[in-house]
């Protein structure tokens, strides 16, 4: 049996791109919401995902654990006011 590897992609429209592209930190710290993370093994798992955002970059696992508690606050603020 191989070993399975697991990849992280951060997807995202312009802007989330353009924060990321400064830094981590000027995205978690923005108030933008519109990126995704992904944890996968089969690039087949995400493909269909993958086509609703501009673009997509991979990441480490560290940056992904950071972005996703990110965009769970983020969401979370967000859905209390609905």
């Amino acid at each position: 049996m191989g070993n399975i590897q697991t990849s992280y992609i951060l997807a995202a429209n312009s802007k989330a791109m353009e924060l990321i592209k400064i830094s981590t930190e000027a995205l978690t710290e923005s108030n933008c919401y519109d990126f995704m993370v992904f944890r996968f093994s089969d690039w087949e798992e995400i493909l269909k995902d993958l086509e609703a955002w501009e673009d997509f970059v991979p990441i480490n696992e560290s940056t992904y654990n950071i972005l996703h508690t990110n965009l769970c606050i983020k969401l979370r603020e967000f859905i209390k006011y609905l």
